[in-house]
């Protein structure tokens, strides 16, 4: 998805595979307020949750495009280190999200393990919020280019989450403020890593069928096997759809906090990742996932209850917990089998 560099080192999309035709939006468009762009997006955030949004001829898009090539050296660099190397920073959840999660820790859709190898570095470490964590020295050396791709990232998703401010009558900068730079949040980016096989399985789970507990996050992959489960479709393989890697563009899918604060007006969808498709799964798939979440002690509360973002139903309690601890039970939901990964939302708005 970032840059020409990128691409030339990755076999191309086979064209004969199913795919998701997600909208592919400007933000150069919709950073200028451009009324039909404005409302593509809005369409694609509540019938999909899921939109490619191309980078290019805007300078924070171009910033961030630079910043993806980079990171995508350092998830190389990183997740190329000895495992004994990395095992000495071993997350530990579910406390701990933080640093490095070997292949096969997880169980996937199937219930076989999980073929994903990640390094996940923290908002708060990285913009110097909390005292420094221990990372490997791969990162420690390239903290600066770190914190360079979370401000463009970040304001890259501003953008977006501006137009959505106007787009549900909320107050200008309601949404970027819940999810602020400074303050302690569980923002983070991942650099994964799925290695490539000697024997292709094509029915392989990398990563098994999830939504995103946050607010919005960004995609960079070159090699593809993210896929989507499109809206009103049974959970079964061969309805489950590949999203194309786009040249200069990042995608973006929205996460379920979201879906709470808008009354369930936009969606948070279900994905996954598969063996990459055709010569991809010859060659190591990296990519970065950038999970923007709110300020820790942010409250779930609907925002803006008026004209576009519905009113509670009637008994409908007003959640008032807060995001960490809203987050923490849905978390503990999963893991004792109360609550199922699915699609959430997407009520469609009429403008």
């Amino acid at each position: 998805m970032p840059t020409p560099k990128l691409f030339a080192q990755c076999p191309d999309f086979p064209p004969t595979v199913p795919v998701v035709d997600l909208p592919i939006l400007s933000l150069h468009k919709i950073g200028a307020h451009d009324g039909n762009e404005e409302k593509r997006l809005l369409d694609a955030c509540g019938e999909y949750g899921f939109f490619v949004l191309d980078l290019k001829g805007f300078q924070i898009g171009d910033n961030l495009l630079s910043n993806a090539e980079h990171m995508f050296d350092l998830t190389a660099a990183t997740l190329g280190l000895d495992e004994s190397v990395l095992n000495d920073f071993a997350y530990n959840p579910p406390g701990d999200l933080l640093g490095y999660k070997r292949a096969g820790k997880l169980r996937t859709d199937d219930g076989k393990l999980d073929a994903m190898e990640m390094y996940t570095v923290g908002q708060d470490d990285i913009m110097g919020n909390i005292p420094p964590r221990n990372n490997p020295d791969t990162i420690e050396r390239h903290r600066k280019e770190c914190q360079e791709f979370f401000r463009h990232a970040h304001a890259v998703a501003a953008v977006i989450l501006a137009a959505l401010d106007r787009l549900l009558d909320l107050q200008p900068g309601t949404l970027e403020r819940l999810s602020p730079l400074d303050k302690p949040s569980d923002t983070l980016l991942r650099l994964l890593l799925s290695r490539p096989q000697s024997i292709v399985d094509e029915n392989r789970i990398s990563l098994g069928g999830h939504t995103d507990i946050g607010t919005v996050t960004l995609v960079f992959q070159v090699a593809s096997g993210l896929q989507i489960l499109p809206a009103g479709n049974k959970n079964v393989s061969d309805n489950w759809r590949y999203i194309r890697p786009e040249l200069g563009c990042v995608l973006i899918n929205l996460g379920d906090t979201l879906v709470e604060w808008t009354g369930g007006l936009l969606r948070s969808s279900l994905h996954r990742v598969v063996t990459a498709p055709g010569a991809q799964a010859t060659v190591p798939r990296r990519s970065l996932a950038y999970l923007i979440r709110p300020e820790r002690t942010a409250s779930m509360r609907r925002l803006g209850i008026g004209s576009v973002i519905p009113r509670l139903a009637d008994g409908e309690e007003a959640e008032t917990r807060s995001v960490s601890e809203w987050a923490a039970w849905g978390a503990q939901q999963i893991m004792k089998g109360e609550l199922k990964p699915e699609s959430r939302g997407g009520k469609l708005v009429e403008t």
